[in-house]
């Protein structure tokens, strides 16, 4: 049977076969031969004063300009001065740790990890104690293992550790105030029902305080807000993530550029506090739910375009509808206003939301042998008079699919009866959201209507608007 050492040997092969693959296809060198494009590699850069960036320059860079030469650890680098009247900052973000549970760890000798260095080869973070085996770059063979935070990063590395560590009954904790914090409880409940069945052990509603030192034993333990002891032998920290580490650096200062923890304060079309100057991806301080990759490439797509285009043609670079999608197995997804928002916006009864649950279908009875069908489901939410789809969440195989549809129908403004006239192949995974959205199409005489050709639809029309006046005088009598 296959053991803990074996599957994490496993796992970061095929974590290192697959970034190898990303780099041979995106290999920087052939854009060498883009005559309109100089490429630098750099080993720091900051900005002097408006308009003038300061950069460090490795000598294998692409272009290097006779200017003051240095030598810093053995690499050879050359400092230069580029002045440009335009500036785009796309310099992500990074883990965060709290600083009172990284010294802590550090202090009781627990060893620590983030999401780029668990499956990393040699990605250790030491400390005194630690029991680490460096000679295969594998964790070591750890008893007790606890992530801290609840969101997607915890979600995703907790099912894939309880799965890896079966063999040999690694314990895999989550200890988090709540888990997706931010979505819908049904999504939530998803997630938790996932881990659990996978053996994780969740602690919700509680934070981590601090770790104590070894015991005579040589236990330590993890210490919670209501003073429950976790046994802990390593710490995987997601707690979320921050540009800081990447833009304190930059000595933004000097340009007027405004900046936090959060990231760099920009406008709807990403210009930052310098007109010059736009911010993209995770280095911009746009809402938290929308920091996802495909958000990220679509942000610098449209800030290059506003900061060249005159003003008049400058569009809004933010996406009103990003999907937010969790990779475990199965996928967690959701996009769209959440069951909170649309309360706030149209108050109970303004919006109607059904949910359809896979156990018990076709598809879930053809493959309950094998996968976990218990928690898959789709929840739809649309405007309660005209339909229009207002968000969705989904668990399911290919609840990433399925969420992309409702993206479509989010963009373009559709509604149930859209879906609902939409075929679906059967038995597919997706034929979920074509249920949901035929009930909700049908729930009323104006749906039933809209399914009887042209005139069943004019008729439906005029109903829903007879039913929309009804509601605006009711609500302006109240």
């Amino acid at each position: 049977m296959m053991g803990y050492y074996d599957g994490m040997r496993i796992a970061r092969q095929q974590s290192s076969y697959a970034v190898d693959q990303v780099r041979t296809r995106e290999d920087v060198a052939r854009l060498a031969n883009v005559s309109s494009l100089d490429l630098e590699f750099v080993q720091g850069c900051h900005f002097e004063s408006d308009g003038r960036l300061n950069i460090l320059c490795y000598d294998n860079s692409t272009w290097l300009r006779e200017d003051t030469s240095s030598t810093e650890g053995g690499i050879s680098v050359q400092e230069r001065t580029i002045s440009s009247k335009r500036f785009i900052i796309a310099t992500g973000a990074g883990p965060k740790i709290p600083d009172n549970l990284r010294r802590a760890a550090e202090q009781s000798g627990v060893p620590y990890h983030t999401y780029r260095s668990i499956l990393r080869p040699g990605g250790h973070h030491r400390s005194p104690g630690s029991r680490l085996d460096d000679d295969d770059s594998l964790l070591g063979s750890y008893d007790d293992i606890v992530m801290i935070g609840g969101g997607a990063t915890a979600c995703e590395l907790g099912q894939s550790l309880c799965r890896l560590g079966r063999a040999t009954n690694t314990s895999v904790s989550i200890v988090a105030p709540e888990l997706l914090p931010g979505e819908d409880a049904v999504l939530r409940d998803a997630a938790d029902l996932l881990l659990k069945n996978d053996g994780c052990k969740m602690h919700l509603g509680v934070r981590a305080t601090n770790l104590t030192e070894g015991e005579p034993d040589g236990v330590r333990h993890l210490i919670l807000s209501d003073n429950t002891r976790i046994k802990v032998d390593c710490v995987v920290f997601c707690t979320g993530r921050t540009p800081e580490s990447s833009l304190s650096s930059l000595m933004l200062h000097n340009i007027g550029v405004e900046w936090s923890e959060r990231g760099i304060k920009v406008d709807s079309c990403l210009k930052t506090t310098a007109r010059h100057v736009y911010a993209v991806g995770d280095c911009a301080a746009v809402h938290p739910r929308d920091r996802r990759a495909a958000h990220a490439g679509w942000t610098g797509f449209k800030a290059v375009g506003n900061a060249f285009l005159p003003w008049f043609l400058r569009a809004q670079a933010t996406h009103p509808f990003v999907p937010r999608v969790i990779y475990t197995v199965p996928e967690l997804a959701s996009a769209g206003m959440t069951a909170k928002e649309c309360m706030k916006e149209f108050g109970e009864g303004g919006y109607d939301v059904v949910i359809v649950r896979e156990k018990g279908t076709d598809r879930a009875d053809m493959d309950n042998k094998e996968r976990f069908t218990e928690a898959n489901f789709i929840e739809l939410r649309a405007e309660k008079i005209s339909g229009r789809i207002l968000g969705a969440s989904a668990c399911g195989p290919a609840a990433a699919e399925t969420i992309n549809e409702v993206c479509l129908s989010l963009v373009n403004k559709l509604t149930v009866r859209d879906v609902a006239r939409t075929l679906h192949s059967y038995p597919s995974h997706g034929y979920l959201l074509h249920r949901c959205a035929t009930a909700m199409a049908t729930k009323d005489v104006a749906g039933l209507l809209s399914a009887c050709g042209g005139v069943g639809r004019f008729l439906g029309r005029l109903l829903r608007m007879f039913n929309k006046v009804q509601s605006l005088r009711l609500g302006n009598g109240k």
